[in-house]
């Protein structure tokens, strides 16, 4: 996942030579493959590279090898230190009560904002939706703009979406309405209220217009200028800002607020983790499940934090200060799901290809709410007519 002179790669490898000094039996090659680890895995599978570990974003693991069936149960392995997670984190992608990652650091998806302005516009954390309208509209008279987008990143706007659903219907509910396999689970009110209502941030002023051209990173870099004040994304954004914002930038974040009259609750949030999986052909499955295990040991997740500069995984060790406020929402969390309502784990293809560009199109005003509910309706029973 990490490439070798990245923060978080110096921490694991302190973590595995710690490890190696208690058990000198047990010694680590490492190859620091980047993003694309799950990818250049593969091809060293299939030329018969033996494997024992690897790491990636829990999303691609889940719809990528845990899916094809290549994790290793390590249930039992587990079993003792299964408490020590974080609320909801194990289960979140376990399958038939069985655990085939071990989730190790810890991305929230929250607003994130500077304290600094919200102050300066005289604003409060918003508790609900018309909260979040009222926020715009003060940070508007002040001559900023609440929220900013990267109009290329499809991904991160479908947030808005995902969000709001969720705290409309309750957690998970992006999925259930795509399994309808007649495509009417669209055809829910909801649907099109949380289209018109995430439209309806451009309306209010939330979101500068100039923001339609925006091309990632230009957006969030309006934050770190003091143009605006927040933007819904990962809790990665303070490590990606840093440069531009200074160590001493007075971050807070909070969660997408509720919805009047929704059943979900403010406190179910997204997340994005990192984990770790066992080869299910592992020549040393039992040795690499007893590593992480002591990953999740106190003394190593604080290397993480302390060294690696990210949220962990474990219940009652703190994160950076800077993501104190995501600490907090991940403590409390009610009820997890995966990054945009998890629609990209269970259907990868029809999240990448029709579901997030065609919200964006909506999200962008270059087809109306109505489309957009009529267009994934139709998509979503050829999707499973073709199956």
């Amino acid at each position: 996942m990490w490439n070798e002179p990245e923060p978080q790669a110096v921490a694991l490898r302190k973590i595995m030579d710690n490890y190696t000094k208690a058990h000198p039996e047990t010694t680590f090659k490492v190859v620091w493959n980047g993003r694309q680890n799950q990818t250049k895995l593969r091809a060293a599978l299939q030329a018969s590279t033996p494997i024992d570990f690897m790491d990636q974003d829990a999303d691609q693991l889940a719809g990528g090898l845990q899916k094809e069936g290549l994790g290793y149960d390590l249930t039992a392995s587990l079993a003792d230190v299964k408490s020590d997670f974080l609320p909801g984190v194990l289960d979140l992608f376990a399958e038939g009560g069985k655990t085939y990652q071990v989730p190790y650091v810890y991305n929230t998806v929250n607003f994130w904002y500077g304290k600094d302005m919200l102050k300066e516009v005289g604003g409060t954390v918003p508790q609900t939706f018309g909260d979040l309208l009222k926020l715009c509209e003060a940070t508007k008279k002040a001559g900023k703009h609440a929220l900013v987008i990267e109009s290329n990143v499809a991904f991160y706007n479908i947030l808005y979406f995902s969000h709001y659903l969720s705290r409309s219907k309750g957690s998970g509910e992006l999925v259930k309405i795509f399994e309808d396999k007649s495509g009417e689970g669209w055809k829910d009110p909801a649907v099109l209220a949380a289209a018109k209502a995430t439209r309806g941030l451009w309306d209010a002023g939330c979101i500068a217009e100039d923001a339609r051209g925006f091309q990632y990173p230009a957006g969030q870099q309006t934050i770190a200028l003091g143009d605006t004040l927040a933007e819904l994304v990962g809790s990665w954004l303070p490590t990606e800002l840093a440069e531009s914002t200074g160590k001493d930038f007075p971050w807070g974040a909070f969660n997408f607020p509720a919805v009047e009259g929704g059943v979900g609750k403010a406190t179910d949030i997204e997340v994005g983790l990192l984990s770790f999986m066992v080869l299910k052909n592992a020549p040393n499955a039992a040795e690499a499940a007893d590593f992480l295990k002591y990953v999740m040991s106190e003394e190593a997740q604080n290397i993480l934090v302390a060294d690696g500069g990210v949220g962990v995984t474990r219940k009652g060790v703190a994160w950076p200060a800077v993501l104190g406020d995501a600490y907090e929402s991940a403590s409390k969390a009610t009820a997890l799901s995966p990054f945009a309502g998890g629609l990209s784990v269970a259907y990868p293809d029809f999240a990448s290809t029709i579901l997030n560009p065609e919200f964006n199109k909506m999200f962008l005003g270059e087809i109306t709410p109505e489309q957009f509910v009529e267009t994934m309706a139709a998509q979503t029973k050829t999707y499973w007519a073709g199956k």
